[in-house]
């Protein structure tokens, strides 16, 4: 991005009657630069300026994609705010031309970073967390469908158009597929254990139908104003999928894979794997937060995170058989070494969870005085 990219983004704002009395840079993403700037209204904003550049490639100017990816924040933005008043920007707008993409929103504050959390602070904003994506999750999702969101030209939809419980079962029949695949490969793990899990937990599974809700595919700490009275959502990446799998997926992103993917390019400068055990107690905070006591959606969250391990194991498998590793998979995974690497731990954790499938996450670990 150059300077001139923010100036054109300054003076676009002007003629949308937003008056700026100061800008600083506060941040920078994989695909945008970040800005606060102080306005002459009450409220602060943030502007973000795509760039044309990201993972070390040039993008393709899509304008679709771009009003489907803008488009669907506004929702999720709306729909959270309805569940946690503010817990996410109140204002959102975005601006799309071939020369300049950005987009400006309500500034949420700085918050505590990993570090400087206790751990009983991480639980309770972890906490916070699981009680907004419960109460969230249970609301009838205003776009209909299922799977990635589009936008069909006058309104956004899901990917897929068909009877839910067609999705549910087909959701099923791939983790027996992936199963498969790992188990007749040369991979060495303990196959017969792991099976078991895996076709006892898909059998239980099958018949309790999880409902199709607004899900968020990006809940790393990046994303999330990490304050104790008030917790804020930034940037997400919305989808429609079922509710307790994206539970299982948050506790699956805090209590193993951003600790396992501290070694990244992309996430080197967050040393997730220095702060491994303030994530863990986010993770449990918002199991707390999300179950309330109620064990049976413990139990579900646990499979889960099982089934998350076993999407991640397969992942590094199928990219460790392709012939070269493209320049945005080494940033966000690394080389060949790191990705085996990396299944090899999935694979030692699905085993861990064989051993005593059920207890691995064990609930001693979800009061606020651990």
């Amino acid at each position: 991005m150059t300077n001139e990219d923010l100036k054109k983004a300054i003076e676009k704002l002007k003629d949308r009657k937003i008056e700026i009395e100061y800008i600083s840079k506060i941040g920078e993403g994989a695909w945008h630069n970040v800005y606060k700037m102080k306005c002459h209204t009450e409220e602060d904003l943030v502007l973000r300026i795509r760039k044309k550049k990201a993972y070390g490639q040039f993008q393709v100017f899509k304008e679709i994609d771009l009003i489907t990816e803008y488009e669907s924040s506004k929702v999720y933005y709306k729909q959270a705010n309805q569940c946690s008043f503010n817990i996410c920007p109140s204002f959102f707008d975005y601006y799309i031309d071939e020369s300049l993409v950005f987009t400006v929103e309500s500034y949420m504050g700085e918050g505590k970073t990993l570090p400087t959390l206790s751990h009983s602070q991480a639980f309770s904003i972890g906490k916070k967390l699981g009680e907004t994506f419960k109460f969230m999750q249970d609301i009838n999702p205003d776009i209909k469908g299922f799977g990635d969101i589009i936008w069909s030209g006058n309104q956004l939809e899901g990917e897929v158009q068909q009877a839910a419980n067609d999705f549910w079962q087909a959701d099923n029949d791939y983790y027996l597929s992936i199963l498969n695949s790992l188990s007749t490969s040369d991979l060495t793990f303990n196959r017969d254990k792991v099976g078991d899990m895996i076709f006892n937990l898909i059998e239980n599974r099958r018949k309790k139908q999880q409902k199709i809700a607004l899900v968020n595919q990006d809940v790393t700490p990046e994303n999330i104003i990490l304050n104790l009275d008030k917790v804020s959502l930034i940037d997400p990446f919305p989808k429609l999928d079922f509710d307790l799998k994206y539970a299982g997926y948050f506790v699956f992103c805090y209590k193993f894979l951003l600790p396992a993917y501290s070694n990244t390019t992309r996430y080197q400068k967050h040393a997730y794997d220095q702060y491994s055990k303030k994530l863990s107690r986010i993770a449990d905070g918002f199991i707390n937060g999300y179950i309330l006591n109620n064990e049976n959606l413990y139990k579900r969250i646990v499979d889960e995170y099982i089934l998350w391990t076993l999407l991640e194991a397969y992942e590094h498998f199928e990219i460790l058989n392709e012939n070269e590793v493209d320049s945005k998979t080494l940033q966000q995974m690394g080389d060949k070494k790191m990705i085996k690497s990396r299944l090899l731990l999935c694979l030692k954790e699905l085993e861990n969870n064989s051993l005593d499938y059920g207890c691995s996450l064990t609930k001693t670990n979800l009061s606020e005085n651990h």
